[in-house]
């Protein structure tokens, strides 16, 4: 009963971040595993003194690294949402949506059309909220 009443057109809108932030989540875990498949395949010219596939073999060791850091966050992600803390959530999003865009593409605009959705959130719940003014006493 003291639970405040979501805004209008809010819970459309959690449920489907809580859908991308789902779908978001398996991805990052098979981007993870797949990353270091491809990089253990990039390194494989490194035997033969081919030193050009280094660059290829890091990045998606780093990708593999970021993408199961995000897998692993997105527990955290939900319980923001669901606890309608949208602007913790909006700062952190941010760092981790840059992060998913350079080492994970598809993750990464998952997370910008989430971002996008709380930013609308966040930017109506704050209109919505602002208390109200009097106005100025008649002179």
């Amino acid at each position: 009963m003291g639970e405040e009443m979501p805004a209008i057109g809010e819970s459309s809108k959690v449920k489907s971040m809580l859908e991308l932030l789902n779908i978001a989540k398996v991805l990052a875990l098979v981007i993870g595993i797949l990353g270091f498949l491809l990089a253990a395949w990039a390194a494989w010219p490194l035997i033969y003194g081919i030193w050009s596939s280094l660059f290829g073999a890091v990045y998606w060791i780093v990708a593999a690294i970021i993408n199961l850091m995000a897998y692993m966050r997105m527990e955290e992600f939900v319980g923001m949402v669901k606890e309608r803390r949208y602007s913790e959530f909006y700062d952190i999003l941010i760092t981790w949506m840059v992060l998913t865009l350079i080492f994970g593409v598809i993750v990464g605009v998952l997370l910008l059309i989430v971002f996008i959705q709380v930013n609308d959130i966040k930017t109506s719940s704050e209109f919505s909220s602002s208390p109200q003014t009097p106005p100025p006493p008649p002179q």
